[in-house]
């Protein structure tokens, strides 16, 4: 049995099934229950990793709601901000920052590319950290 990195996008069987919808969300404000659905939409379209989805768990407070009180991100978030604070948080302290940085910036990327805001509006200054 050949082992998969969690940072490998794998082809979904829902993404061709999907490809005359494409799935657009404005990322800079975002409920927790909107971020967890376009979590689920993104990986369920092969759009991320189960790393990249399981960083974006990490951000809506879903995957800490076992162990967090079940209490989750209030309000609207912004998660190019929150990916940009998790850069920095693993350029400061992280483990495989190399590639943890990387999933993050491309992650960054992806939520641009289905972001239904990003092009109606001028640039909004993320994406400056490139590799």
């Amino acid at each position: 049995m050949q082992a998969i990195s969690p940072y490998t996008i794998l082809p979904s069987m829902k993404a061709s099934q999907n490809k005359s919808q494409e799935f657009k969300a404005d990322f800079s404000n975002m409920s927790p229950d909107e971020m967890e659905s376009a979590r689920k939409e993104l990986y369920d379209e092969g759009k991320i990793s189960l790393h990249q989805s399981m960083e974006i768990a990490a951000m809506d407070g879903f995957a800490l709601s076992g162990v967090n009180g079940g209490k989750m991100v209030s309000g609207s978030s912004n998660m190019y901000t929150m990916i940009n604070e998790m850069i920095d948080d693993e350029e400061k302290s992280g483990v495989n920052v190399k590639q943890n940085v990387e999933s993050l910036q491309n992650l960054e990327k992806v939520l641009q590319k289905n972001d239904s805001k990003q092009n109606s509006s001028s640039s909004s200054g993320f994406g400056t950290i490139l590799a």
